[in-house]
């Protein structure tokens, strides 16, 4: 073999050497990507079973706290209503009864329509201590007053604070359903596609690092094939450098595919490491929902026992409904009081003139009796001195008889005392007015 063809058969096994040193790390890297490809794959199969099983759980548990939500929504709406319904009608009697009790407060009763004659000489002979004006309100019962009011008062109380609580809950359980479809909405599919996704990717990773195998084994035998004939020390013919020769040139292409192959190996490998930490992500939020619906126990026993308590209202209800009756019947009784309080003033003014009128008619019948008697007498005394000294007294016995005596008698004592004045012409702009009968 000539020196020429020697050193051209080195420059062609350096160039193969090269060449196939280059595609063995290529290669390397492909079965590395293949292998991290398989640990993605099998992770993504692990997770998907576990995911699967957790997804299911969760729509299960949603489903249930829906439920309970529309069941508290509902109750919470009755209750509501009829809280807001009963609140109006204790507000409003309560309002009655306050302008009852504040016109019960601002009328004071005329002190001298509480005395009675013996009470009136008392305070006349008395130093004249001055005392605290007696208002209507003095003479209420205000202990059973304040008892209805606060019963009422806590009844109430305890609907509004059921009420509120039910409502408190029904917002968190909402906040929750909101972010529970929210989950749902943006959760990833979990169906046969996901596994095939995998199963394809390697399946065509396969194919290629099979491939690149193939390409090195190519190589190496080409590599083989130029040492043998250098080794051999023979000379080769001219067809047979020039096969050695296209075979080398065609290194380079080899390597540009064996390349290609692996960037397409590698992204495969990526895209399912990217698969992977999705499902990974996805697992470990459906862990953390899972576990945080399974903190919602205390807040579903709290809603059971809302729920019991609301049951329990029945009688808080129709007590503070009956209540409400009660303390209406008081403010109207509370508002006949005070008018008839202003009917009682009207009337002692008015028995003072049917008493005065009483008075003059007697005192009219006294002087004309006086008069009838007088003029009796005068008429009795001209019929004896004209015709009694002739008449003997045997002739009518009773015939000298006096008149009779006629007397008015008064049983009992008036008592009734005289409103003051400020109270009398108070009546009387009344009477004028026409506002009192």
């Amino acid at each position: 073999m000539d020196d020429t063809v020697r050193s051209f058969l080195v420059d062609l096994m350096t160039r193969s050497k090269k060449g196939l040193s280059f595609a063995e790390q290529l290669c390397s890297q492909a079965r590395e990507e293949l292998d991290a490809c398989q640990g993605h794959s099998d992770e993504i199969e692990k997770i998907y079973s576990k995911l699967c099983f957790l997804s299911h759980q969760i729509k299960i548990q949603i489903a249930a706290v829906e439920s309970f939500l529309r069941i508290a929504r509902s109750r919470h709406n009755e209750l509501s209503t009829a809280a807001k319904d009963l609140h109006r009608d204790l507000k409003g009697v309560s309002q009655r009864m306050e302008y009852a009790l504040r016109a019960l407060r601002s009328k004071e009763v005329d002190p001298e329509i509480q005395k009675t004659m013996r009470q009136d000489e008392h305070d006349q002979k008395s130093t004249g201590e001055s005392s605290r004006a007696v208002v209507l309100f003095d003479f209420l019962d205000e202990v059973s007053l304040n008892q209805l009011q606060q019963e009422s008062s806590e009844r109430m109380q305890r609907i509004q604070s059921t009420t509120s609580r039910l409502r408190d809950l029904v917002d968190m359980f909402s906040e929750l359903r909101t972010e529970f479809k929210g989950y749902l909405t943006n959760a990833i599919t979990l169906d046969d596609s996901a596994l095939s996704f995998a199963r394809e990717k390697m399946h065509l990773q396969e194919q290629q690092t099979t491939s690149m195998a193939e390409s090195l084994m190519s190589l190496a035998n080409h590599y083989d094939q130029v040492a043998q004939v250098l080794t051999a020390d023979i000379q080769p013919m001219d067809e047979e450098l020039y096969v050695l020769e296209s075979d080398t040139t065609e290194v380079t292409v080899i390597i540009e595919e064996l390349e290609e192959s692996l960037a397409l190996v590698q992204a495969t490998s990526e895209e399912i490491g990217v698969r992977e930490h999705l499902y990974t992500t996805a697992y470990q939020e459906a862990v953390a929902l899972f576990g945080k619906i399974n903190k919602l126990e205390p807040q579903l026993a709290e809603l059971v026992d809302v729920f019991r308590s609301a049951e329990g209202l029945r009688e808080d209800f129709d007590s503070t409904e009956k209540l409400i009756g009660e303390i209406n019947s008081l403010a109207i009784w509370y508002e006949e009081f005070h008018n008839s309080y202003g009917a009682l003033t009207v009337e002692i003014v008015r028995r003072h003139q049917a008493h005065q009128a009483q008075e003059r008619l007697v005192r009219d019948f006294m002087d004309k009796m006086e008069s009838l008697q007088t003029d009796e007498m005068h008429r009795r005394a001209v019929f004896s001195e004209r015709h009694g000294k002739y008449l003997p007294v045997d002739v009518c016995p009773s015939f000298a008889d006096p008149p009779l005596h006629y007397e008015v008698m008064t049983h009992g004592e008036w008592s009734l005392p005289m409103p003051t004045r400020a109270t009398l012409q108070l009546v009387e702009g009344h009477i004028r007015d026409g506002d009192l009968e």
